[in-house]
């Protein structure tokens, strides 16, 4: 996927920086975008196997719905820079103790849980070919200030413990999209990129709304 995300870009900054960018028409614009956050690699047992927590049962949830503001300059109809804020969705495991009674009611009491968020804000440069009137094409690639928790199981699968972890740092992030513009100032896109967060990678599908001003 990241070989696809860098190829679309490179061929959207070529087209950008032919002839026909020399068509200005420079604006700004503001949004808003709902993300589905995924982390396919989180470890939140990284000491041991979570199954040998058994009979207690262990779930986990490596994705979560986040949210991003952004504000940005198009220098002309190809080429733009912008900055955001965003609250990543959070992952989450929990550890549970399920007992069935004899009525075959389940009731399940929380023994241990913990989750993963972040924090994080950016800078990029967008560029974007129109298909039609409608339909453009979109790359970006950025940098990624991102601050981030983590809660997991430490100890032994007999005698588990929460253990708490914090970092921060800057990581290249890079993405494509395909948006459609509804009239002249207002947009839509769906966009994907990924980036590395607390050395985890993270997969980034959300739909944006864009206005001009």
């Amino acid at each position: 996927m990241k070989s696809l995300i860098y190829g679309v870009l490179l061929m959207l900054i070529f087209a950008a920086f032919d002839g026909h960018a020399e068509t200005v028409n420079p604006f700004n614009y503001y949004g808003v975008a709902l993300q589905n956050n995924s982390y396919d690699a989180i470890k939140f047992s990284p000491k041991f196997d979570s199954a040998a927590l058994a009979p207690l049962s262990f779930t986990k949830k490596t994705s979560g719905q986040g949210v991003r503001a952004f504000v940005g300059h198009h220098f002309n109809q190809y080429i733009a820079v912008e900055g955001g804020f965003s609250s990543l969705g959070k992952a989450k495991f929990l550890v549970a103790n399920k007992q069935t009674d004899a009525a075959g009611k389940t009731t399940s009491t929380t023994v241990y849980k913990g989750d993963f968020s972040t924090l994080a804000a950016d800078v990029r440069g967008v560029f974007t070919y129109p298909v039609n009137a409608k339909v453009f094409l979109k790359a970006h690639l950025g940098a990624l200030v991102w601050d981030s928790k983590l809660e997991s199981l430490a100890g032994t699968s007999d005698a588990p413990t929460i253990s708490k972890s914090s970092d921060s740092g800057v990581s290249l992030l890079a993405g494509v999209g395909l948006g459609y513009g509804f009239n002249k100032k207002v947009a839509m896109s769906l966009d994907y990129e990924q980036s590395e967060v607390f050395n985890i990678t993270t997969k980034t599908l959300g739909v944006s709304v864009s206005i001009r001003f």
